[in-house]
């Protein structure tokens, strides 16, 4: 007989979730949990069996749009139903403060689960991954490092493409790697910026956004944060398949997909830009 219980994440759990994330071999460092539990203290739970850690949940709350991911269960407690027990936990969490919209990106392989809890696709969300000699990028002028004063406007400028506010997870982002945050704009209007961080292996680039009709900010973007990352480490790099323009920016600096999630929403569709969203923050968090 299996006793299954719920609650909330608390700090002593991150080391269970940080060897969870290992064990599937996720770009996902024990700092990026510590990040979203601080996002959404509230909203993070674990699954125990007989009083033994046996899974997780994360999710996020950006108001009218909530996030869910980092959903993992130790393959021995598989198929006994935790994994809906977690997502209903987490799901029921965002509507209560108000979400109408919740969204995940999500493997191929537990796409059911999802939609058996009535959440629909929308589109495929591509991995790419690519290792640079940065002598040979050209290093433009025509963009800058974000300084913290910018951080509101760049979440106002962030939300017309995303369809929410997120200045919460830009502003930890860029307090955790400010000499990788760039942005391109003018004194009265912003282009485009982009964040970097280091992973469990190599870096994390996103997000990256940029108006649409200005797709050379974008490439100065890129390149302008490639030179200021170790050569030759593996940068990971996750994009709406929608975006044809960002994935033929990245192949053509020599980026390959390695795989791809299926980005589902539950509620209502939002309003989002994705021709201006070249590379997403995370699975995990949009």
């Amino acid at each position: 007989m299996y006793n299954i219980g719920l609650r909330q994440l608390q700090e002593r759990d991150i080391i269970f979730a940080s060897e969870m994330v290992r064990t599937e071999q996720w770009s996902v460092t024990e700092e990026d949990l510590r990040r979203m539990q601080d996002y959404e203290p509230n909203g993070c739970f674990v699954a125990e069996v007989n009083g033994n850690l046996a899974g997780h949940v994360f999710s996020i709350n950006y108001g009218k749009l909530g996030w869910i991911g980092l959903l993992i269960v130790k393959p021995k407690y598989r198929n006994i139903g935790i994994g809906k027990l977690l997502m209903e936990k987490a799901k029921q969490y965002l509507l209560s403060l108000g979400a109408s919209t919740i969204k995940l990106e999500a493997v191929p392989k537990i796409l059911d689960l999802y939609r058996n809890m009535g959440f629909v696709d929308e589109y495929a969300s591509l991995r790419f991954r690519g290792a640079f000699n940065n002598s040979l990028l050209e290093k433009t002028q025509a963009v800058t490092l974000i300084k913290k004063e910018m951080i509101p406007d760049l979440a106002e400028f962030d939300a017309e493409y995303f369809g929410a506010n997120r200045i919460k997870v830009l502003s930890r982002l860029y307090e955790a790697n400010p000499k990788l945050c760039l942005a391109a704009h003018s004194k009265s209007e912003i282009y485009g910026y982009v964040m970097c961080r280091k992973a469990e292996n190599g870096y994390n680039l996103g997000p990256w956004v940029c108006t649409p009709e200005n797709t050379h900010a974008a490439v100065d973007l890129l390149m302008n944060c490639l030179k200021r990352i170790c050569p030759e480490i593996p940068v990971h790099v996750g994009v709406p398949a929608l975006n044809e323009r960002a994935i033929e920016i990245l192949t053509r600096f020599g980026f390959m997909e390695i795989s791809k999630a299926i980005r589902m929403r539950f509620g209502e569709e939002l309003e989002e830009c994705i021709k201006g969203i070249f590379a997403i923050a995370g699975a995990m968090k949009g």
